[in-house]
């Protein structure tokens, strides 16, 4: 009987050591092109076009913005009280001239903290612009062409008189004839014993448009960006719909040795709770 025959494998034969260099040039050709087309995406990636940004409203980082922010608000309401240097709280106020819950925060809220003292514990600036769309016309305000105007009498007012317990009467008087400001404005400011004819031109000349621009560009790079108006800021910190409270926040914030009774005194709707 003949023996069982033999299978042999490639493997079980001698390496040809031509087919195995041709082997690995294949190999190393391979990694080096896949290598090349690797790099040349990366290139083409890290070179290709970014997004497009308007570097005169927003800036690359949220700090970034929020300093722009605060520069284009201390221009805006240039020099209301001691501006962000103080150790004062600052107290930020985005509204504009002719909402109903601006005039209430006029009226309601702050109105009351100068008059029990509360107010001499912040700097208060009040950056008038609002919820303003930018179009290809210019600025589309919210409540119409006459709420840009009062807005900028609002930012000449603080323009020319710095303090707050100067400029801030001005606009309690404002928010009181919100309905009829073509025939009371001048007369608010007459009231203050100041010239209404300096605060009108300003409102209505390049001053005016100037102080603007810095009042939308403070509003538009707000960190976060505000949901409505009145937004209230506390030391750069927005408060939310929590603004009939800026009283207890100030009085909070405040690192005065001294404070006014009023920081001491529970709010009604408190006193009533528990």
């Amino acid at each position: 009987m003949l023996p069982p025959p033999v299978i042999t494998f490639a493997r079980d034969f001698p390496p040809d050591p031509f087919a195995a260099a041709w082997y690995v040039r294949r190999k190393v050709q391979g990694a080096v092109v896949a290598g090349l087309a690797c790099c040349c995406l990366l290139v083409f990636v890290l070179a290709g076009p970014g997004p497009k940004v308007n570097s005169d409203i927003t800036s690359d980082t949220p700090v970034d913005a929020h300093a722009k922010g605060t520069a284009a608000a201390d221009a805006a309401a240039a020099g209301s009280g001691t501006g962000s240097g103080s150790s004062k709280v600052q107290v930020d106020f985005y509204g504009e001239s002719l909402c109903s819950d601006c005039r209430h925060m006029v009226r309601d809220v702050l109105a009351p903290m100068f008059s029990n003292g509360v107010a001499a514990l912040m700097d208060l600036r009040y950056v008038a612009f609002g919820n303003v769309r930018n179009t290809s016309d210019g600025y589309a305000y919210q409540h119409g062409a006459a709420e840009g105007k009062y807005n900028r009498y609002i930012l000449c007012a603080q323009d020319q008189h710095h303090k707050q317990d100067e400029w801030f009467p001005y606009v309690h008087c404002l928010a009181d004839n919100m309905r009829s400001l073509d025939s009371q404005a001048d007369r608010c400011a007459a009231d203050r014993k100041w010239d209404a004819a300096a605060i009108s031109s300003c409102a209505e000349g390049d001053r005016g448009k100037e102080i603007e621009k810095l009042a939308a560009s403070a509003t538009w790079v707000l960190h976060p960006p505000k949901n409505f108006v009145p937004w209230m800021l506390v030391n750069g910190v927005p408060i939310g719909n929590a603004y009939d409270r800026l009283e207890r926040y100030v009085c909070a914030a405040s690192t005065a040795k001294e404070k006014p009774e009023a920081c001491y005194t529970l709010p009604d709707d408190v006193k009533r709770q528990g």
